[in-house]
């Protein structure tokens, strides 16, 4: 089994080179992930497309009937929207639908636990990664229990005030080696992002 701090990295390397993906392949991908996401990870999948359904809606509006271009016929053209809105629009959601479903996936085979490791390893070289770690942790037990919390702006509070926040809630973090083949894997992450970014 990898290590979770490779899973994570791997998920951003897939995250940035679906900005070089040709937009012939984003279907197939999409299809793919989202079957893979709703079977493996029904709940987590429809939980997070629903939290971003506005924020998805927002960006397919702003690409219809902000993107320069030529206008589509009929009532849709009249009301301006454009070609190259609509296939752009398309485009762009289609990555981000991509991204969430495929985080979706991440976090259900990690859980809360396994994020948290992975980020905590990959925040090594950062005084502040304990505060962070901790109060992300903290976060997303919250949202996932569905707990109520005064506002949202105690997780940010100071750390005095932070046990007003978790009321005496206690995290344990479990700590996992780093194998030959996560350090593989890292390598040829690196390799492929280079060669992606010779490229562009």
């Amino acid at each position: 089994m990898f290590h979770p701090a490779s899973l994570l990295l791997s998920w951003a390397g897939y995250a940035l080179a679906l900005q070089w993906c040709h937009w012939m392949w984003l279907l197939p991908l999409l299809l793919i992930t989202s079957s893979l996401a709703f079977l493996l990870a029904t709940h987590r999948s429809r939980q997070l497309l629903w939290r971003t359904r506005w924020l998805l809606l927002s960006l397919l509006l702003l690409f219809l009937f902000a993107t320069p271009g030529e206008y589509l016929p009929g009532l849709a053209g009249q009301l301006g929207i454009t070609r190259e809105g609509l296939a752009q629009g398309g485009e762009q959601i289609g990555r981000l639908l991509i991204l969430l479903l495929s985080l979706a996936l991440l976090h259900e085979h990690l859980g809360n636990q396994g994020l948290m490791t992975g980020l905590y390893w990959l925040l090594q070289p950062f005084a502040w990664r304990d505060v962070t770690v901790v109060r992300l942790m903290l976060v997303l037990e919250y949202v996932e229990q569905k707990s109520s919390v005064a506002a949202w702006r105690n997780w940010f509070a100071d750390e005095a005030n932070l046990p007003d926040v978790v009321d005496g809630a206690t995290c344990r973090l479990a700590q996992q080696p780093i194998a030959w083949r996560d350090r593989l894997l890292i390598l040829l992450l690196g390799v492929v992002m280079l060669i992606l970014w010779s490229i562009a």
